[in-house]
């Protein structure tokens, strides 16, 4: 007799009515816990009539993307998931659903950081947004002041009177949840709330109110949604549900061995006089990023004062006590549970076949690749009448294409359900026919996404009598084809065809293969473009050397170049696509982060991936445009600077995998949602920042993961060289005035290109001199001090070709480079004059050496952005010999009405500006107010709607010193130094035509290049700039940061002698 608890809670298997002797665990089979198949967050669970419905954030698909979807279910054993035709937007996050007294309903969800209100005359929709247009919003954030807009839920007093409530990442100080009290249209507010974390401890998101015996309960989430530490915390009312609240503790939390993993943002059943709490909890094995999340039940429990008990998290789940007569009554025995199975393969062992046949939500076969066909077999020990195959796959909301086949011996078989044209999602998935068989064999032949594998939760195997036939069980809905294929086009449309997988293989897997031997001349080589051994080219605005570094021939990036393909991946690479990148680099100096390249243009989440060397320990090595899928190795690329590494990341589509030099460093779970458009960058981020400055032999990208064997077969492949490579050219210097006491120097070829060579390296000087009255600019008659002057021994060598350096001043200047190669072999000194004329800057300069207030008095300054409410507490003052800027509530991104505090300058044309932050809040102590940041601003706040931002600040927080920051409509890229609070104090920004170069200094003499710089924005020419300073705080702590030595310099265009020697 079967020992197992299972389906008398929930599964409803032979099982049945048995208790067990111990508590089950995740994978113990019939286990009622997770509630439901398939990756569900966020739940409302809501009884309308007969029927149950649970609403929730669809899962496991990065960042909580899906479609708008609801589980069914008239006995809370059987349930029905169908997709809803609204929400269309790209979350839909915490929804919840609310009848009203005239029998409609109002369906309230978010995205970040808004909520959407629609309508339906039925609890399945279709539904309309209730305001109007389709994206018209209900909340905007912070409509409660200091209460950040996410997850809405509803609750209705004895009254009938609605409240709202809303809040997430309320940890902060003056923060918390909002509450507002609808007005009887349910379309405005006639009261609203803060509720301060001060009575709702550690508050982070997910409200919930209910009442009983005249208290207000007020549950919510804390921790960290992502970890162990997201738990249910509660506080109490009984004044009224806007509080003010008492704080009571913990009632759910991660249990002692893990398996039920952050347990939280929940909602609670009442049935009868029984409390029962529906949350949400990560999967088995944990996700990464904590996004597969699923959902269960248990009881809650009150003391004799109406304190909630702790709630002890169970595997077994429940049925609630209403249901349990009933649940028995329609019990009808699943033939496949418990069968034995054997699959075509399996992924490992968290995903054995069996697990496809233990009436369990928690587990789940997994074949070993995503891409192919596989199969499970079942074997039901004899053979067996039966009519009806339930089969519930991985993803609910995407169809699969399958068929099922049945068999007496397992050698002959017929062909039971033929769904390899399949286009419906949901679950289950119920095939029907009467026969009698021992086997039954499911092949999954596609999947919707592209990406995900064939992977099976349960299978169910009825014999149905008219008396007893579980399909009649579920909940019948009508859905509206119209309206679900308005919302969304693509619910019927695969990723991928088969074919178009085969048409790839074809052609090796290969779709960039770039090998610095095919350039093997036995000499330097500058190209314009680099071949694509599988076709197209890669090419940039500045050339690429071709030379030999440490015995391997090798393209040389100095840190300045960006080249792009021809070509870009294909569909095949789509959504969660498996791929492999190798890769032999030498970097002589790691940097904080260095792209070396990236293979699409997107920046959604998830959408892009990037192979980069750098020493930051989240992003430096892997970046998705995520956080926890990224990934670094700052240790092994430090250990390794100045040496030929070879790297291979690959990813399965489930597990990424890096290895160094054959060896495996790091291992990781993910769900990638790649989108595959635009072109392939080399040697930077997409858009031209994070460049790398080192050696690359070689580089592969395959649509397909790598085994061990093929990781072993790419490091141990021929790839160095016996020749030897000696420097000998033409070379002279490039000198441009950018300020009457900043230079440009630069190293060019006999075509007066940069001098990009690798094997070269170069120490600068410049010193003044006094030009004859009579010379006229003559290089003849300049009494120019000679190289003989200059102790080189005493210069540091560097292998930039191009330099920012400053001069005393004075109006003639030489310019001396040395340049010698890694041999020892060449060794040559250039040298340049240069007079700069008095007339070619005007110049603005702000010292605040006197007092002053900006906003009520320019000072020469053209004006000042400044919100007068008082709760952003703007100023900006000339106090103590600096500019100090103050602000709060403010921040610098797409909406222009909630920037910072800007003191600015309108300019056109080319100019140069530079500043340096002398303090800032929090100095001393090394600990900044929220996320106070200031520096130098160049705003372009011409529309009528969004702007454009480049600023370049001081951000100490998150070990980001020095942080460049350019925002463009929804793009907001950050390119951190990570000096942290060693941050350079000088900043600067100069524009050239359309190119615009941020640069950062120690001492305001030697400057070197931001990561992410140069910018280049075409879309700013022709238009009025404000430049200046800024400061913002990004909360409503009141911040401010300090400024000395402001000077802009406006370029009149006039051309400096530049004589060359």
């Amino acid at each position: 007799m079967k020992k197992l608890l299972a389906a008398a809670l929930l599964l409803l298997t032979a099982a049945g009515a048995q208790a067990q002797a111990l508590p089950a665990e995740w994978n113990t089979p019939g286990a009622g816990n997770p509630l439901l198949p398939g990756y569900f967050a966020d739940p409302t669970i809501k009884k309308f009539g007969d029927t149950y419905y649970i609403y929730a954030t669809t899962d496991g698909t990065g960042n909580g993307y899906g479609p708008a979807q609801v589980w069914m279910s008239k006995d809370f054993v059987n349930w029905r998931n169908v997709t809803m035709n609204w929400p269309t937007t790209e979350v839909v996050w915490a929804p919840d659903v609310v009848q009203q007294p005239d029998g409609s309903y109002r369906y309230y969800y978010c995205t970040p950081c808004v909520i959407y209100v629609g309508e339906s005359d039925s609890p399945t929709g279709p539904w309309t947004n209730r305001l109007g247009a389709p994206d018209a919003i209900l909340v905007q954030d912070r409509f409660v002041h200091n209460a950040i807009t996410l997850d809405p839920q509803l609750f209705v007093d004895d009254d009938g009177s609605e409240y709202l409530y809303f809040g997430t990442w309320g940890i902060y100080e003056n923060f918390g949840c909002g509450v507002a009290k609808l007005a009887p249209d349910g379309k405005s507010f006639t009261d609203k709330k803060l509720i301060l974390n001060t009575e709702i401890k550690d508050f982070f998101e997910a409200p919930f109110v209910f009442k009983k015996d005249g208290i207000y309960y007020f549950t919510y989430s804390s921790g960290s949604c992502h970890d162990h530490t997201y738990r249910v915390q509660y506080a109490i009312s009984k004044e009224g549900p806007m509080g003010p609240y008492e704080y009571k503790g913990c009632i759910l939390e991660t249990n002692a061995d893990g398996t039920i993993h952050g347990p939280g943002h929940h909602s609670v059943l009442i049935d009868g006089d029984d409390y029962y709490i529906v949350y949400h909890r990560h999967n088995n094995p944990h996700s990464i990023h904590g996004f597969h999340r699923q959902i269960c039940i248990d009881k809650m429990e009150f003391d004799a004062e109406g304190n909630i008990k702790k709630v002890i998290p169970t595997h077994e789940g429940l049925i609630p006590e209403s249901f349990k007569k009933q649940a028995k009554k329609n019990y009808i025995e699943n033939l496949a549970y418990g069968a034995k199975v054997t699959a075509s393969s399996y992924y490992d062992e968290w995903f054995k076949p069996e697990y496809a046949t233990d009436d369990n939500n928690a587990t789940l076969w997994r074949a070993r690749q995503c891409h192919g066909e596989e199969w499970i077999t079942i074997d039901l020990g004899k053979e067996q009448k039966f009519n009806q195959v339930w089969t519930q796959f991985e993803y609910t909301t995407f169809f699969y294409q399958y068929k099922i086949e049945i068999s007496v011996d397992g050698i002959n078989w017929t062909l039971y359900a033929d769904k390899t044209q399949n286009t419906q999602q949901g679950s289950p998935m119920i095939d029907e026919g009467a026969c009698k068989a021992r086997y039954i064999r499911i092949t999954v032949t596609d999947t919707q996404k592209n990406g995900h594998f064939p992977a099976i939760w349960n299978v169910k195997v009825y014999n149905a009598t008219k008396r007893k036939n579980p399909k009649n069980l579920l909940p019948e809905v009508a859905i509206d084809e119209e309206a679900l294929l308005a919302g969304y086009p693509w619910i019927h449309e695969k990723d991928i065809e088969p074919v178009e997988h085969l048409k790839t293989a074809e052609k090796g897997n290969k779709i960039v293969d770039i090998n610095a031997d095919d350039y093997a001349m036995g000499k330097a080589l500058s190209l314009k473009e680099i071949k694509n051994r599988p076709g197209g080219t890669f090419s940039g605005d500045k050339n690429i050397v071709v030379e030999i570094k440490k015995g391997k021939y090798a393209f040389y990036f100095n840190g300045q170049q960006s080249l792009k393909s021809s070509f870009s991946l294909p569909k095949t690479m789509k959504y969660n696509a498996p791929y492999t990148i190798t890769a032999w680099t030498l970097n002589p100096q790691v940097g904080n982060i260095e792209t070396v390249a990236e293979f699409t243009e997107r920046r959604n989440d998830l959408a892009t991936i990037e192979f980069r060397q750098g020493r930051d320990r989240s992003n430096g090595l892997v970046a998705h445009n995520a956080s926890f899928e990224n990934s670094g190795a700052p240790r092994e690329c430090l250990n390794g600077e100045g040496e030929w590494q070879h790297w291979v990341v690959t990813f399965d589509g489930y597990y990424e995998r890096v290895y160094l030099n054959g060896q495996k460093i790091i291992e990781k779970n993910m769900f990638l949602m790649i989108r595959p458009e635009g072109r392939i960058t080399l040697g930077a981020s997409m858009d031209g920042g994070n460049k790398f400055s080192g050696y690359l032999h070689s580089l592969q990208f395959f649509d397909k993961s790598f085994t061990e064997a093929d990781v072993q077969a790419a490091y141990a492949a021929p790839s160095s060289t016996n020749d030897k490579i000696t420097f000998d050219g033409a070379l002279d210097l490039q000198v441009r005035c950018l300020s009457p006491n900043l230079l440009s120097i630069s190293v060019v070829d006999g075509n007066g290109e940069r001098m990009e060579s690798g094997l070269l390296n170069y120490r600068y000087a410049v010193t003044s001199f006094d030009k004859p009255k009579n010379s006229k600019g003559s290089k003849n008659s300049s009494k120019s001090p000679s190289n003989s002057t200059i102790d080189w021994s005493t210069i540091p060598s560097t292998n930039l070709s191009s330099l920012i350096l400053s001069t005393d001043g004075k109006a003639t200047q030489k310019c001396l480079v040395q340049v010698t190669d890694d041999s020892g072999q060449f060794s040559r000194i250039l040298s340049a004059d240069i007079t700069i004329a008095a007339d070619q800057f005007v110049h603005f300069g702000d010292k605040a050496d006197k007092a002053a207030d900006y906003i009520a008095n320019k000072e020469g300054w053209d004006g000042v952005l400044a919100n007068s409410d008082p709760q952003y507490a703007m100023s900006a003052q000339a106090v103590d010999g600096a500019i100090k800027l103050t602000s709060a509530n403010a921040n610098l991104n797409t909406r222009k009405e909630d920037n910072g505090i800007i003191l600015y300058k309108e300019l056109e044309g080319d100019f140069l500006v530079q500043t340096k932050v002398v303090a800032l809040d929090g100095q001393a102590e090394h600990r900044t107010p929220a996320y106070n940041e200031g520096g130098l601003i160049v705003l372009d706040d011409s529309g009528n709607r969004g702007q454009e931002i480049i600023h370049i600040g001081v951000f100490p927080n998150y070990n980001c010193g020095n942080m460049l920051t350019h925002v463009r409509g929804y793009s907001r890229p950050q390119y951190p130094r990570g000096n942290g609070w060693n941050y350079d104090p000088y900043l600067q920004i100069e524009r050239t035509g359309d190119i615009f170069t941020i640069r950062t200094s120690q001492d305001g003499k030697s400057w070197t290049d931001m990561p992410g710089s140069p910018i280049n924005a075409p879309q700013l020419n022709g238009k009025k700039l404000k430049v200046g300073l800024y400061q913002t705080t990004y909360t409503d702590n009141k911040s401010w940061v300090s400024f000395d030595e402001f000077d802009l310099w406006e370029n009149n265009n006039n051309q400096n002698t530049n004589n060359n020697k």
